[in-house]
């Protein structure tokens, strides 16, 4: 099964859809509601409401590395790139001028909660307006996204180290 689609809708229009497995958050979700049952289990009622906040801190850093997966799908999941008048759309929202947009970069990340490959627009002048299109994807996928992408927008593919 793919973890992905592209499809192109004419010469103007591409859309890329990544799907995410919601099967594999069910050890995350258990791992979390074990912990959060051993806090509640083990302190007494007036240490856990001294350790109220400081407890919800803790169990919302967790989750966060838990499905740190879900959240960047979530983030990423759907785009629909679309050139009018020159101009690049994305979502239907303007991005940039075209002459704007230099290459389709990608870059191996070495995070701590981001291994993998990234995907990303890049955008003169150096700026925020890159557009990230996915982090943590194999090699093999972030290449071939990158090449139908620099295919669609008739710019090269440029691999960062």
């Amino acid at each position: 099964m793919e973890k992905y689609e592209i499809m192109q809708n004419g010469d103007n229009e591409m859309t890329i859809s990544f799907y995410f497995n919601k099967k594999s958050l069910i050890i995350p979700w258990i791992i979390f509601f074990s912990i959060l049952l051993l806090i509640i289990c083990k302190l007494k009622p007036e240490l856990l409401a001294e350790t109220f906040i400081s407890i919800i801190i803790a169990m919302s850093a967790l989750a966060y590395v838990l499905f740190n997966d879900y959240f960047e799908w979530y983030r990423n999941k759907f785009h629909v790139l679309s050139i009018r008048n020159e101009d690049l759309y994305i979502n239907n929202k303007f991005h940039c001028k075209l002459f704007k947009l230099q290459s389709v970069n990608v870059i191996y990340l070495n995070g701590k909660y981001s291994l993998g490959w990234m995907v990303y627009l890049d955008v003169f002048p150096i700026s925020s307006n890159d557009y990230i299109i996915k982090k943590q994807l194999k090699e093999k996928d972030a290449h071939e996204i990158a090449e139908k992408i620099s295919i669609f927008l008739d710019r090269n593919v440029k691999i960062e180290s």
